[in-house]
């Protein structure tokens, strides 16, 4: 069977299937489920596997929520991955109920097209990328350790095949101070919120003065229990991002610096913890030109990044670190929509967004298969991947 024939399969395929995926999405839409929580999805998408007759293994990596399903045999290993875990507040905002339904969707057509073909499709159920960087565990597992392809895509409002995706670490900061009466002893206290604030404060004068490829913001998650007492705990989670790893780095020290200074203005004893490293999404250009090639004869036309555009940050970029990956976005909207919002959850249950869903998962399966069948495209990956590392 030729290459063309085998990616005409995979769209049959794929379209056989549209009724039975659809409704996975707009189920696990419906039940959105935080980071290494995600049962709901995880059965959902492992039960349909299975009554496809795949046998995904479930709790890779030590996390309960995460899967692994193979078909094929020998090598190259091409890698396709999904994520399910959903917003607090805001649910699916960023469309992963249409990452991991595709991604199942592109395995289960790879399958039944890889008759005469040497090589495996590795599905990776991926939890929680919103927080949590999942996706380290699976590489610290060693699932990647032979993989020639990673493959994934991300929902958006535009079609675009390198997006910016920055290097992030969280931070974790608290404050401990002392409680008192806050009319009748307030000199008897010391003011964990205070210590925080000034150190927001100082934060907010920072980031007037750091790159604007660069950016740090956060929320305050504990502010004190009673207007009457003098808080004794305040806490903070900030996230610091830069497509640069050396200027992250020095962002990370001067971040610190604001609230060490603070906890040292007001008297409280400072607990400051690091999250890993998402790292930089690196791009593999024969993947994506396959990818792009492959989406143009879907009807969809992808574009480069914009000069100043970003996407925030995945731990997909940490995969791409170990492996030629691409992670492109498809667009569910035909206007302009802010990704954790919403709105951006509205258009990740509609009609467009089921079909961008079956596009999603036909390119994915077509990339997979030009790795597969075409030895010179997987050595121009590693290639390209190899020539980044050094």
């Amino acid at each position: 069977m030729s290459p063309a024939d085998r990616k005409r399969r995979i769209g049959e395929r794929v379209d056989a299937r549209r009724d039975a995926l659809d409704r996975l999405a707009l189920e696990i839409h419906a039940r959105p489920e935080l980071a290494f929580e995600e049962r709901f999805a995880a059965d959902a998408l492992c039960a349909y596997l299975e009554s496809e007759g795949a046998h995904p293994r479930r709790g890779i990596g030590g996390l309960e929520t995460a899967f692994v399903a193979e078909a094929g045999s020998g090598e190259p290993v091409v890698a396709i991955l999904g994520e399910y875990d959903a917003l607090p507040g805001v649910g699916h905002a960023c469309g992963h109920n249409l990452m991991g339904t595709a991604a199942v969707g592109a395995f289960l057509a790879l399958r039944e097209t890889l008759d005469g073909v040497r090589g495996r499709v590795r599905l990776l159920g991926c939890p929680a990328e919103e927080r949590g960087n999942g996706k380290t565990y699976l590489i610290k597992a060693g699932v990647f350790g032979d993989v020639a392809a990673a493959l994934m895509y991300h929902p958006g409002d535009r079609d675009e095949v390198d997006p910016l995706m920055l290097a992030m670490v969280n931070l974790d900061i608290e404050f401990a101070g002392k409680a008192a009466h806050a009319a009748a002893e307030p000199h008897e206290g010391v003011n964990a919120l205070d210590g925080l604030l000034l150190g927001w404060n100082a934060l907010s004068a920072l980031r007037l003065t750091i790159r604007s490829d660069s950016r740090v913001h956060g929320i305050i998650t504990d502010g004190g229990k009673a207007a009457n007492i003098i808080p004794d705990h305040a806490a903070a989670r900030l996230m610091v991002r830069s497509p640069d790893n050396a200027y992250l780095a020095d962002l990370k020290r001067r971040v610190l610096a604001c609230f060490e200074g603070a906890a040292q203005a007001t008297g409280c004893e400072l607990r400051a913890e690091w999250s890993e490293v998402c790292e930089v999404v690196t791009t593999n250009r024969p993947l994506a030109e396959a990818f792009t090639a492959n989406a143009k004869s879907l009807g969809r036309t992808l574009h480069p990044r914009r000069a100043a555009d970003t996407h925030g940050s995945t731990d997909m970029g940490n995969v791409t670190t170990i492996a030629p990956g691409i992670h492109p976005f498809l667009s569910i909207t035909d206007v302009p929509i802010p990704g954790h919002s919403v709105a951006f959850a509205e258009a990740a249950k509609t009609p467009q967004a089921l079909e961008t869903m079956h596009i999603a998962a036909k390119a994915l399966a077509m990339t997979a298969i030009d790795v597969l069948t075409d030895p010179g495209l997987a050595k121009r990956a590693k290639e390209a991947h190899n020539g980044h590392k050094a």
